[in-house]
């Protein structure tokens, strides 16, 4: 079931984030059919679950990346200035981190908007 509060939150945040992860996460969010379960999904299972059709195959993870490289590494070097991110990757680096940030922006996301997933 769609809240119609929720779908105007996640609506107003998308015009007003900086980040385009977030907006690629939004539109996700907004075209699933319970947007809680959604998030509850993604946050508990993560990427790695194919839940995100556009993220499960190396080509589209490594274009995701590129295409948000600048993003991504800010993102990666603000966790590893906290001591949040202390170990890299052992196998694709540009998978793993497109994945992570998918899920970390989506993790913000929902803590902005108070969101009990």
């Amino acid at each position: 079931m769609k809240n119609l509060d929720l779908i105007k939150k996640l609506e107003d945040y998308k015009t007003t984030t900086p980040s385009w992860i977030a907006i690629s996460v939004i539109e996700e969010a907004l075209a699933s059919e319970d947007i809680i379960q959604f998030f509850n999904d993604l946050l508990n299972y993560g990427c790695i679950s194919w839940m995100i059709g556009w993220l499960i195959y190396y080509k589209d993870t490594h274009d995701f990346f590129d295409t948000h490289y600048e993003e991504i590494e800010s993102l990666r070097f603000s966790f590893q200035e906290e001591w949040l991110l202390q170990e890299y990757p052992k196998d694709d680096y540009k998978n793993w981190f497109s994945w992570f940030c998918f899920e970390e922006i989506a993790r913000k996301v929902a803590n902005d908007l108070n969101l009990k997933w």
